[in-house]
């Protein structure tokens, strides 16, 4: 089974810091150098730059000099993480760069508070926030948009969804979207499916499909007046887009014939 034995987020060590393992050591250790490092990988030294990863496997040879005060996550795993690895095609004894990194530390921070609370479960989710960290590591290009919105834009992001999913009857664009919080219509697309994983528009008429099966499976109107209060005018459209979403006609939903 896969175990943490040590991990740290945000650890300081001196100036001139030096770590040597020629033969490395029995288990595998994770590295996210906040601030730069020179390091060897493959026989060779080389500038390890701010924010860049590293996974050696057991028995890699690892040095680590920093001539500046180092700030580093770290962690170390006995057991075999190899199914975690081939599920997220993470690649070992690799450097690796990601272009907007914060997610790195965080998710070591949560693996951190796990280990030491030992609270119920704990080993279950620290496997969870292992796999969450290779999967979003090896993408490379993970959420990039979302990673250069501030606390505020996202606040004003997430009470706009709101009043959108509260009124879904009204007729919203992109545009008055966009609008509502400041932003030009394609940073606003961008930004949206960065944080909410879908375009805007997508997710308009999925909460609207949602709405309207609610509607279908508890209440008593027809799927005319259902279209309309989602803000449809045309009926036809609105069926087309129910049938492409739950495979059915909406007529078929609320006798159950559901896919």
């Amino acid at each position: 089974m896969i175990r943490i034995t040590g991990i740290r987020h945000a650890w300081p060590e001196k100036a001139d810091f030096h770590l040597t393992r020629p033969n490395g050591i029995g288990e595998y250790v994770f590295v996210h150098f906040t601030t730069g490092a020179e390091i060897l990988i493959n026989g060779e030294y080389v500038y390890a730059q701010p924010h860049s990863c590293i996974l050696y496997t057991p028995g890699t040879p690892q040095y680590i000099h920093s001539t500046v005060p180092l700030v580093h996550d770290w962690f170390h795993l006995s057991g075999d993480p190899a199914p975690l690895l081939e599920k997220s095609d993470f690649p070992p004894d690799t450097l690796l760069h990601p272009p907007h990194p914060s997610f790195v530390t965080d998710i070591v921070r949560e693996m951190e508070s796990e280990y030491f609370a030992r609270r119920k479960g704990y080993e279950e989710l620290i496997l969870l926030k292992l796999s969450e960290l290779f999967l979003k590591l090896s993408r490379g290009d993970h959420d990039s948009a979302a990673d250069t919105v501030d606390a505020s834009m996202s606040e004003k992001l997430r009470k706009l969804r709101g009043e959108i999913f509260l009124s879904l009857g009204y007729s919203w664009t992109v545009e008055k979207m966009a609008a509502a919080v400041g932003l030009s219509q394609s940073r606003f697309h961008t930004v949206y499916r960065a944080l909410y994983g879908s375009s805007p528009v997508d997710d308009l008429i999925r909460a609207r499909i949602d709405s309207a099966k609610n509607a279908l499976q508890f209440g008593s109107g027809t799927v005319s007046s259902i279209a309309e209060s989602l803000g449809y005018n045309d009926v036809t459209h609105f069926i087309r887009q129910f049938r492409k979403i739950t495979g059915v006609s909406p007529m078929k939903y609320r006798r159950g014939e559901r896919k």
